[in-house]
């Protein structure tokens, strides 16, 4: 019985915010036209806003420093840093945003994603550019090229020696094996050779790593994404959560106004009873 009397006030209870909403749905449809038409006009009155994203290679030793300790040590991007940071783009670019690959990803531990969103998108590939300068002209960054150069000079100074004493090295085995100090299974020709390529291999590969490194210590992976339409304002998006929290607050406005008006007719009610008393 308990059961079906609180169904029972359910229905009264939804049946009387039902009555509330229909005596008041001047109120709810008035404020509902007047935050949906300010909340669409407000959205089509806002700048376009573009996106483009891009990834950035460290071709520094990720040992010497890593992409969160450069996010780390630049901090937090407002405006005066981001107009040191992009002097020429700065009145077109809303925000610059610095963020690691995930960690699960070991080929990521060298890269760094920005994000730019700028009024226009033309701008966009310019402010890359700015951002890439800004950060190799870090004196950190500049510090750690000039560690890991000389880390690479050195390596290939000793693989350039080993190169060029490798004839001597191959005719010091021939004569120990024609005086059978050394035999073929001990020394394998074919295999010397393909080892000496290697390290010429090497030398070219660490050669490159140096020109690289002295155009600076972080370079543009990719071509940058630039989206050709805007991510901002999200126009219908705002103009449906707009329409449904004026309907809600409609409906909350309608259900406080109704209960005012009853508390007061009770009170005259009240009042009325005790005068003819």
């Amino acid at each position: 019985m308990e059961k079906q009397k609180e169904e029972y006030d359910d229905e009264i209870n939804l049946y009387d915010l039902w009555k509330v909403i229909a005596k008041r749905k001047i109120l709810i449809i008035g404020l509902f036209i007047f935050i949906v038409g300010l909340t669409a006009i407000n959205s089509f009155r806002m700048p376009n806003i573009y996106r483009g994203e891009a990834f950035f290679s460290l071709l520094i030793s990720p040992e010497l420093i890593s992409p969160q300790e450069i996010i780390t040590l630049i901090g937090i991007i407002d405006e005066p840093k981001q107009l040191r940071i992009i002097p020429k783009s700065n009145s077109n670019v809303i925000r610059i945003k610095l963020n690691t690959i995930g960690k699960s990803r070991n080929e990521s531990k060298n890269k760094l994603t920005v994000t730019i969103d700028a009024k226009k998108k033309d701008v966009i590939p310019g402010a890359f550019s700015e951002v890439l300068g800004y950060l190799n002209n870090m004196d950190i960054i500049k510090h750690q090229i000039s560690r890991e150069k000389e880390i690479l000079i050195r390596q290939k100074a000793e693989l350039s020696d080993l190169i060029k004493s490798s004839p001597d090295l191959k005719v010091t085995y021939y004569k120990m094996i024609e005086a059978g100090k050394l035999t073929t299974t001990q020394f394998d020709p074919i295999e010397v050779e393909k080892e000496i390529i290697d390290i010429k291999i090497n030398v070219v590969e660490l050669d490159q790593r140096i020109i690289r490194l002295n155009n600076g210590g972080i370079e543009m992976a990719v071509q940058p994404y630039i989206s050709d339409k805007p991510v901002s304002p999200k126009i219908l998006r705002n103009i449906a959560l707009a329409g449904m929290i004026s309907l809600l607050l409609g409906i909350f406005l309608a259900a406080i106004i109704e209960y005012i008006s009853n508390v007061k007719k009770r009170n005259n009610n009240s009042s009325g009873n005790s005068s003819m008393e």
